[in-house]
């Protein structure tokens, strides 16, 4: 190798806007980039963030914007920040919410849009859910990246399914990145059709006869008036809006509304399919409690989305549920992460390098 050779050491401090308990940060720092700063408003997850970041880094700086990132100047930071990443709060357009959109007050796109343009970074990277790239929603979105544009990013705008990155869960996530150059290429996926690894099942995950965590007493009955579908798992065949687990499928949707009878849960006693066949037979409905059946613990949900188990929680049981079904499965933002880092690294030259190697 020619001693003249240099060879240019670049990381990409990073702000994470809308934090939470860190699942899209996680993913980010795996793929390379460097959490410099984040901003959370709930308390719960913010003592959540920063106890993960202290356990994971506990030499690295971290500057936080507590509260209402509408409070915050990012204006310091110009010239500062690589990449600026995060999810707006997604009520305002997900499919469990009331869909209000621009009028819903937790709308949180305006001021990701405000931080970008006071930072100006050489990339950013907005994640939210899929219903604001549908319907009536979709113009909020079209708005959003027309903003972006004309700070002189070129924008693309993708929904990647999770369960394509190893994440044993159906769920969908719109992911919105820019760049300075047109250089960012899609993650490939790595599981499901057309690769070389199916999608991971439930039961590798999970076992309903050996729970992980703190057990969630909430129990599952049986449904007064079944709503019966061709699929066992779905339907409304119990009490509540958490469905059974498919071992051999994936698992439903984690959502904030997780720790009661919105919690999927898992069936020990092998009476899903066997109850479904029974109804189809013209079998009358039963009533009571489910036997083996057991819902989810937060351990093990927040495991399906990807964290660690020595993960620390923070907060009460249904907050750090809340913040568990918020986060972005941190494969996922990984995935999304590595092909922002691919991207930017081949044009390096923009960004301002941290140190020098010479060869």
């Amino acid at each position: 190798m020619s001693k003249d050779l240099v060879i240019v050491v670049v990381d990409f401090p990073t702000l994470d806007l809308f934090a939470g308990a860190g699942g899209l940060s996680q993913g980010m720092a795996s793929a390379g980039l460097t959490v410099v700063g984040a901003s959370e408003m709930d308390n719960d997850a913010l003592e959540t963030y920063k106890s993960s970041h202290l356990s994971r880094l506990p030499q690295s700086s971290l500057e936080l914007f507590e509260g209402d990132v509408g409070r915050h100047s990012f204006r310091s930071l110009k010239g500062e920040i690589a990449v600026v990443a995060g999810g707006p709060p997604c009520q305002p357009y997900s499919l469990g919410g009331l869909r209000r959109g621009v009028a819903d007050d937790r709308d949180g796109i305006p001021q990701f849009v405000r931080v970008v343009s006071e930072v100006m970074p050489e990339a950013f990277l907005m994640e939210n859910v899929p219903g604001l790239a549908r319907g009536t929603q979709l113009p909020v979105l079209k708005r959003a990246i027309e903003k972006f544009r004309e700070l002189g990013f070129l924008v693309t705008w993708k929904i990647l399914h999770a369960a394509d990155f190893g994440v044993s869960q159906r769920r969908q996530r719109l992911f919105v990145v820019g760049t300075r150059k047109s250089n960012f290429k899609w993650p490939k996926p790595t599981h499901g059709a057309d690769t070389s690894r199916a999608w991971v099942a439930a039961r590798e995950v999970l076992d309903a006869s050996r729970p992980i965590g703190d057990l969630n007493n909430a129990i599952i009955t049986y449904a007064k008036s079944p709503d019966l579908r061709p699929s066992p798992w779905d339907g409304h065949l119990w009490n509540g809006g958490g469905r059974p687990i498919n071992p051999d499928g994936l698992v439903p949707t984690l959502l904030a509304s997780m720790g009661g009878n919105k919690t999927p849960w898992l069936d020990g006693g092998n009476i899903v399919p066997d109850y479904h066949a029974y109804l189809l037979a013209g079998g009358a409905p039963r009533r009571g409690i489910v036997a083996g059946a057991r819902r989810l613990t937060y351990q093990e949900a927040a495991m399906v989305q990807g964290f660690s188990l020595d993960m620390s929680w923070c907060g009460g049981r249904s907050s750090i549920y809340r913040q568990i079904g918020n986060a972005v499965p941190v494969p996922l933002a990984k995935a999304v992460g590595s092909a922002l880092v691919k991207a930017m690294a081949r044009t390096e030259d923009s960004i301002k390098p941290r140190g020098l190697a010479v060869l």
